[in-house]
């Protein structure tokens, strides 16, 4: 009995590890692990950063993508500025990563707003020189 449990025990660990990961059909093809916090788009592999947003919903971010789940059938990748959504269905297996080539984290590019505000009177800076006059602020006689 010993001897059977070793060797499934040495079978297990000589084995690839499975893992979920969701296939999602369409232009591009996308395959997500939850796990792992990976993407593969086409062929590619990035590795992403995850961020829980409530109970059944989270999202992966990075690359300056974003993929969001949001419960069976309800998935979106916002990628160059434009959304697409899946119909993901979940599989488990190792998905291809023991020779995948996983592009490293790379974390969301800032968007820096120059523009000019719309009303170019209105300043960052709020306090005026006026008098206490009719602002409360004074003692009245």
């Amino acid at each position: 009995m010993r001897l059977i449990v070793i060797l499934f025990l040495i079978a297990g660990f000589a084995c690839d590890t499975a893992h979920a990961f969701q296939e999602c059909d369409g232009k591009p093809h996308l395959r997500v692990m939850w796990q792992k916090q990976i993407i593969e788009i086409d062929g590619t592999f990035f590795q992403m950063k995850k961020e829980q947003l409530s109970k059944k919903t989270a999202r992966l971010v990075g690359h300056d993508m974003v993929f969001v789940h949001n419960g069976p059938g309800s998935d979106t990748l916002i990628r160059n500025g434009l959304s697409t959504s899946y119909s993901c269905t979940t599989g488990e297996g190792n998905a291809g990563l023991k020779k995948a080539d996983v592009q490293g984290y790379q974390a969301n590019a800032l968007i820096e707003d120059n523009s000019a505000p719309a009303d170019p009177t209105i300043t960052g800076n709020r306090s005026s020189a006026s008098s206490a006059k009719g602002h409360g602020g004074g003692k009245h006689k």
